[in-house]
C-alpha cells in the first residue's frame, strides 16, 4: 500500500493532521502520515502491529462503520528533538458532547527526508474516572 505522503514540515502538523483524519474516519489520510518501515501501532486492548500495511487495514477496520467520530484531543506532553518527537495525548470519546472514553496516546513522530511522518502509536483506554478527577489526578 504505496500511499502519497503529504510533506509535514513540523510535528504539530503530522498531530493536527492525524487528528482531523480521525474525526473524518479517513483511513487514506492516516496511510499517508505513517511511514512505511520502522512503525508499530498498539490500538487500546489489542497487541502491537509492526508492518505498514497492517497498521492502515487496522485503521481501516476501525473506521469501516463510522461516518465521523466525535473527539476532543489535548497534548499533555510534548518533547521534540531534531528527528523526533514524543507526544502524549488525551482523546475523548463523545457522543452528543458528552465524554464516553479516554483514550491516552503516546504519539512518535520523525522527521524525513520529505517532512516528518509518524513511526508509532500506542493507545490504552483510561478504565474510569471518578466525577471531577482531572487525567493529571487519576493516579
Amino acid at each position: 500500500m504505496n500511499k502519497s505522503k503529504p510533506r509535514l514540515k513540523t510535528p504539530d502538523e503530522v498531530d493536527a493532521v492525524l487528528y482531523e483524519a480521525f474525526k473524518c474516519c479517513d483511513p487514506d489520510v492516516i496511510a499517508g502520515l505513517w511511514a512505511e518501515e520502522g512503525v508499530v501501532c498498539v490500538h487500546p486492548g489489542a497487541g502491537a502491529i509492526v508492518d505498514y500495511d497492517a497498521i492502515i487495514r487496522s485503521w481501516a477496520v476501525i473506521f469501516c462503520n463510522s461516518r465521523g467520530t466525535e473527539i476532543r484531543h489535548t497534548v499533555i506532553k510534548r518533547v521534540v528533538s531534531n528527528e523526533l518527537a514524543v507526544y502524549v495525548a488525551a482523546e475523548e470519546m463523545l457522543s452528543s458532547g458528552t465524554v464516553t472514553a479516554v483514550v491516552l496516546a503516546t504519539n512518535v513522530y520523525r522527521q524525513f527526508d520529505t517532512g516528518w511522518l509518524m513511526i508509532e502509536q500506542h493507545a490504552s483506554l483510561v478504565q474510569s474516572r471518578n466525577k471531577g478527577q482531572t487525567l493529571q489526578r487519576c493516579y
